[in-house]
């Protein structure tokens, strides 16, 4: 009898329906969770490519910069009075097969030996600095143990002389030194008849680049040895690695599994290193170097909360189905369908999508629960509206506020000091402000502020920003801007309010400003010292008489002078 009720209450429809239920809600658990996992996965995987991309074009951005330095010194050097002087001087010595001149040739190599031995001992990047004669032989050296070891130019330095004036040979190594090195040359010219006497000669530790290549790593894994950048020759031996920065060998070469991500450029793979260590990378190569730069990172690092994550999503599902599957029997579809309208909605506006509507199919609770929903989201996207204004924005005159003015202030800054992106600042001032408030009344004077932003908008570009400095006093920031164009925006700006008749009902009004200009400079480490000198240029116009525009002292002395009534 126990038996057959089992039988029976099995195939019920109240266990069917149960059945059914934890089984719906297994299959689509584990579905979404191994999409999510795929979907996680692959955003993981795209954001560390990336950030290796971004850390490979800073690298090879800095190493050009630093190439840029080495052939920006080695003109200086070859170009030298004491190197061209007496090279030529002992060329004719050479040439005249005098006995005398002989011993005076001697003495011009060893002035020219002393010269370079100063500029190496000045400069530790430099292990040798030499001269060549036109067949690329030594003639001079500065003083190392090792002065005489010769010189192994590339095979195609002619041709690299004749196209760019200058060469630069692959890397190598030596016994003597840990860094490896590498060879940048230039002919050596007379400027007065164009006569080729030889080549200058640098003979250049690469260690310098190590510093570089630590610096383009990405700033969340600096210091934690998360992230690899290694230049590899063509050959696949390395140069330099921030993993092992004491131990460059001629003989390391990376594996065929590293080699093979130059197959690939810039897309990430997964593998075990040289180190035997799991990580994701990528290979990227350089434009105009023989070389390839290798860059990883630690798999388990970036995936390791994903896994953890993935497991406590399996353990997680698996407690809920039954939960689930214990009340399904009372869940019915009409309730599922807006419950899944929610839900989903819910996770949108969690994941900061705010242009959610929730369709409300019913007018019970749950139709209620909708219509809530709706209107909390957009009540919430109106507040995040009118935060972000309020963050930025000067309520009264529209304006960037002083906060918003100053991060602009900063961003151009930053521009000028990375790319020489020179800017301008004004700071106006409203002359006899106060009066007019006294006078008047605030009413008034808020007026006065509400038109001249109208006349800051009107009179300015859109790659210039106009913000309130605080009470009248208001700070414009010209972008691109040198100091004639800046004074010549600040008499536009100036005419303007002159000419404009300010109203506040039935009062008109006339007003004007003062205005400080001045122009960024190398000594500008932050944005405070132009701002003083903008202001106090402008308390200088206030001082001559107001209504007028006033250069900073310290600007370009041959700026156009500036009278009452603004640039003459």
């Amino acid at each position: 009898m126990d038996n057959q009720q089992k039988y029976q209450g099995f195939r019920s429809i109240r266990n069917r329906i149960l059945f059914f239920s934890i089984l719906v809600t297994l299959v689509p658990s584990f579905g979404m969770g191994w999409f999510w996992f795929d979907m996680t996965h692959k955003a993981t995987t795209e954001k560390v490519k990336q950030k290796l991309v971004d850390s490979a074009n800073i690298a090879e951005h800095e190493i050009n910069l630093w190439f840029k330095e080495r052939n920006y010194d080695l003109r200086v050097f070859a170009n030298s009075f004491v190197v061209l002087d007496n090279l030529s001087q002992y060329r004719m010595a050479v040439k005249s097969n005098v006995p005398k001149q002989e011993k005076k040739s001697l003495s011009n190599l060893r002035i020219i030996s002393t010269y370079l031995t100063l500029i190496k001992n000045q400069f530790t990047d430099y292990r040798r600095l030499l001269v060549l004669d036109n067949d690329g032989k030594i003639i001079a050296a500065s003083d190392t143990a090792d002065q005489n070891r010769p010189v192994i130019l590339p095979d195609n330095w002619k041709s690299q002389v004749e196209k760019a004036h200058f060469f630069t040979g692959d890397a190598y190594f030596i016994e003597e030194d840990l860094s490896p090195l590498i060879l940048i040359g230039a002919p050596l010219v007379l400027a007065n008849d164009s006569t080729q006497l030889g080549f200058f000669v640098m003979e250049v530790r690469l260690q310098g680049i190590l510093p570089l290549l630590k610096d383009s790593l990405s700033i969340a894994v600096r210091g934690m040895s998360s992230e690899t950048i290694i230049l590899l020759k063509k050959d696949g031996r390395y140069i330099l690695s921030t993993a092992s920065p004491e131990n460059h060998k001629e003989t390391a070469t990376a594996s065929v599994r590293v080699l093979d991500l130059f197959n690939d450029p810039l897309h990430i793979q997964e593998f075990i290193d040289d180190r035997n260590v799991h990580v994701v990378g990528l290979a990227s190569s350089f434009g105009n170097l023989p070389w390839g730069l290798v860059i990883t990172e630690n798999y388990d690092n970036v995936f390791a909360g994903l896994l953890q994550a993935r497991n406590q999503i399996i353990l997680i599902t698996f407690f809920l189905t039954i939960i689930i599957g214990g009340s399904a029997i009372i869940v019915t579809r009409q309730i599922l369908g807006p419950l899944k309208d929610l839900t989903s909605g819910v996770l949108r506006v969690a994941g900061g999508d705010l242009d959610v509507s929730v369709p409300i199919h019913r007018s019970d609770e749950l139709g209620i629960v909708a219509g809530i929903f709706n209107e909390m989201v957009g009540r919430l996207k109106e507040d995040q509206t009118a935060l972000e204004l309020l963050a930025t924005t000067d309520s009264l005159t529209g304006l960037a506020n002083r906060k918003q003015i100053m991060a602009d202030l900063a961003i151009n800054l930053e521009s000028f000091q990375r790319y020489s992106t020179e800017f301008s600042i004004l700071m106006v001032d409203i002359d006899h402000f106060k009066t007019v408030n006294d006078s008047y009344g605030h009413l008034a004077g808020d007026a006065v502020l509400i038109q001249l932003a109208r006349i800051f908008r009107e009179n300015l570009r859109s790659l210039d920003s106009a913000g309130r400095f605080g009470g009248e006093e208001f700070l414009v920031i010209l972008g691109k801007t040198d100091i004639h164009k800046a004074l010549q925006t600040a008499e536009r700006i100036r005419q303007a309010v002159d000419e404009h008749v300010f109203t506040c009902e039935d009062v008109s009004l006339h007003i004007t400003i003062s205005v400080g200009v001045t122009r960024v400079t190398s000594e500008d480490s932050n944005g405070v010292s132009l701002i003083d000198r903008a202001d106090k240029a402008l308390y200088e116009a206030k001082a001559a008489g107001r209504n007028r525009i006033n250069l900073a002292s310290d600007n370009s002395p041959d700026s156009s002078p500036v009278s009452q009534d603004g640039l003459e």
